[in-house]
């Protein structure tokens, strides 16, 4: 069994559109991202993967197609033995906890949209949200579909996961979907567990839609925005 590294990167990663490649990931032993655009990523880097996203030769690349190349080289090259892996689930109320256990692989057999792109993982708990820290609030509605989150007290709880200290049996999950945040949880004896409070609700004048930069990573306001890049970015 390969134990997690102390000081592992911790990678968010949402499985699909509407995280519907959850229960493959998880029966796969696998994480993955869908770039049917891109072959076998050993063969491909930077200026090849621009390419590939219709980037000229003397052509500058857009915010988007450079995004989008860095997430790509990221999961084939960034990613070690070792790192954790937080699957997103939402169905489950948390994240599948894992470790990598091996190098990038390309799954030509399966179809474009079934992530052809895949690293090993052995699931070993699952993190509720009602664990995480009020500072990562945000990380159930997290967009990007691979993201390193470089918070300590996250790694704590991912760490424990893993050596199945906290959380719960990553496969069973429910048939229907819940409520994300749910009003309790339970520990692994079965007794119920207060979570946190909901936060209170903001009056409905100074509520403004956000969304977050794909380039930064950084929630902001709606009018900030041309298209899905801010315009400290763009």
């Amino acid at each position: 069994m390969i134990h997690a590294d102390e000081m592992a990167t911790v990678w968010v990663v949402r499985a699909g559109p509407k995280d519907r490649l959850v229960r493959s990931f998880l029966d796969d032993g696998e994480i993955g991202v869908s770039f049917p655009q891109f072959p076998d990523g050993h063969d491909v880097d930077r200026s090849k993967a621009l390419k590939i996203l219709g980037v000229g030769l003397d052509d500058e690349p857009s915010k988007h197609q450079e995004a989008d190349a860095a997430l790509f080289l990221s999961f084939v090259r960034r990613i070690r033995v070792a790192d954790v892996a937080l699957l997103l689930d939402p169905v489950a109320g948390g994240f599948a906890c894992g470790v990598v256990t091996g190098d990038y692989r390309y799954r030509g057999e399966l179809d474009g949209d079934r992530a052809q792109h895949r690293r090993p993982v052995d699931w070993r708990r699952r993190l509720p949200f009602d664990a995480l820290p009020a500072r990562l609030d945000h990380l159930p509605d997290q967009r990007v579909v691979l993201d390193a989150v470089p918070d300590g007290r996250l790694r704590d709880l991912a760490l424990q996961c893993c050596r199945g200290e906290i959380g719960e049996d990553p496969f069973d999950r429910p048939a229907a979907t819940p409520p994300r945040r749910r009003s309790t949880s339970t520990t692994g004896s079965g007794r119920p567990r207060a979570s946190r409070p909901p936060a209170p609700k903001r009056p409905s004048q100074v509520t403004r839609a956000e969304r977050r930069c794909t380039v930064c990573l950084v929630t902001k306001s709606e009018d900030l925005f041309d298209g899905d890049v801010c315009r400290d970015c763009a």
